[in-house]
């Protein structure tokens, strides 16, 4: 493997832990993973804001 091969699949590495943080943040913190605007999934913040409204 060369340089660019190494950086490449370093950066590859890099998003794909970015991208598993963000949603491990998102889920812990109570949202959906694919947003709650279409979602039908009863989640957490779902059932938080079905609380507050009544």
């Amino acid at each position: 493997m060369n340089f660019w091969d190494i950086l490449i699949l370093a950066a590859v590495a890099g998003l794909a832990v970015l991208a598993i943080r963000t949603l491990r943040r998102k889920n812990n913190s109570g949202g959906c993973s694919c947003g709650c605007g279409g979602c039908a999934a009863d989640c957490k913040k779902r059932k938080q804001e079905k609380e507050t409204k009544g």
